[in-house]
């Protein structure tokens, strides 16, 4: 099984990138880096102990803005002819400061919203149904405890919680 992986050289997306592969799993990365690097994969590959060539038959590393709508479309067509489609997205990709997100709101909201949005139009277009979406728990604004159901009322006191 393909896994789409947005965000997939950040720190999370990284570590899930490891335990896919471990797994079984084949992967196409999907990052802008802005807050990250292409070395990230090497790392990775170090880690899992596997040689280049084998890496690269399981690992597809594609650098884009998920805001792209036809960037996005790109990525799936290009994997959609084979047998080994993308079957699932795993979408880590987003803006995620509190601080910057009160200077730059807009910014926020084009590519954590937009953004996602257009990954779902293009899932829907190649008939991906299986997403996992990470969140953060900014969206539940200040609770007052340390551990956060996600049944706890939603009340998002940023621009980034918002977003």
């Amino acid at each position: 099984m393909r896994i789409l992986l947005t965000g997939g050289t950040g720190y999370i997306g990284s570590h899930t990138s490891i335990v896919l592969l471990e797994a079984g799993f084949d992967l196409v990365i999907v990052d802008s880096f802005d807050n990250s690097s292409p070395k990230v994969t090497e790392k990775i590959r170090k880690i899992l102990g596997i040689s280049e060539a084998e890496f690269n038959k399981r690992v597809f590393l594609r650098e884009g803005d998920i805001r792209s709508y036809k960037f996005l479309k790109k990525v799936f067509e290009e994997f959609s002819a084979t047998k080994n489609r993308i079957e699932a997205v795993i979408h880590f990709a987003g803006l995620k400061s509190v601080s910057e997100s009160s200077e730059k709101p807009l910014l926020y909201w084009d590519v954590n919203v937009k953004g996602s949005i257009n990954l779902l139009l293009v899932m829907q277009y190649f008939k991906c149904f299986n997403i996992v979406f990470s969140s953060s728990c900014t969206l539940y604004g200040e609770s007052g405890v340390d551990l956060i159901s996600e049944k706890a009322r939603v009340q998002p006191m940023n621009p980034y919680g918002f977003s």
